[in-house]
């Protein structure tokens, strides 16, 4: 059974010290623990290595939930991206989780031929940092999207009946009730109610009454 995912941290990264041996091209910036990291003007197009502390990366989805997606740990670059196309996206933010020491480099160095033929191996170390993060933020929006959403509400719904020894009772909840408790849209989980209803897993299922009408479907559901 799969059990809750935690949020992906990329964890002090060795492989990346070899940034620290040009930190002559960078600006040395400290912050506190629980302090929001705004990049705003040139900082949004400079690219940032840390030394020291963690960064959450977290994400405002469409009905104003913030959602953690990342951690960075001490040795990772980040805002590589932004810095590489321009790209900025609005709805994500930082915060450093411990005191935090970064060193900003300027993202002009990234579209350098120079500094590209004088550091290939920084440009290599780059292309792996981007990759790894990129299959995290994946797993993660992959974890968090509207199957995972039909998952949680089976996963309750399999509770629920244990609980009551039963497969018809009173859940007691209305949707949005229910939907704040599993941490989702109401909208989802309308959704995932109606496709558990299309599949003939649930009849009924409203506040006062539900009824599981195959609870082995429901089963191999709650245990992707």
């Amino acid at each position: 059974m799969r059990n809750e995912s935690p949020i992906p941290s990329l964890r002090p990264n060795g492989s990346n010290n070899i940034w620290a041996n040009i930190l002559h091209l960078a600006a040395r910036q400290a912050f506190p623990a629980g302090h929001p990291l705004e990049l705003r003007g040139s900082a949004l197009t400079d690219f940032y290595y840390i030394e020291k502390g963690r960064l959450l990366i977290t994400y405002t989805s469409q009905n104003g939930r913030e959602r953690p997606i990342l951690t960075l740990g001490r040795g990772n670059i980040f805002n590589a991206s932004t810095a590489l196309t321009g790209f900025d996206n609005p709805d994500s933010q930082y915060l450093c989780l411990d005191d935090t020491v970064l060193w900003r480099f300027p993202g002009s160095l990234l579209t350098s031929p120079d500094f590209v033929r004088q550091y290939p191996e920084l440009v290599i170390n780059l292309m792996q940092s981007l990759g790894n993060k990129n299959l995290q933020m994946h797993e993660t929006l992959s974890y968090t999207g509207p199957d995972a959403a039909l998952v949680q509400l089976a996963r309750w719904l399999s509770r629920m009946a244990d609980n009551h020894g039963a497969l018809s009772f009173r859940p007691g909840l209305t949707q949005q009730e229910l939907a704040d408790m599993l941490g989702v849209h109401r909208a989802t989980l309308v959704r995932c109610i109606h496709a558990l209803r299309a599949q003939g897993i649930v009849s009924r299922f409203t506040r006062n009454a539900l009824d599981i009408t195959d609870p082995a479907a429901l089963r191999r559901i709650a245990e992707q």
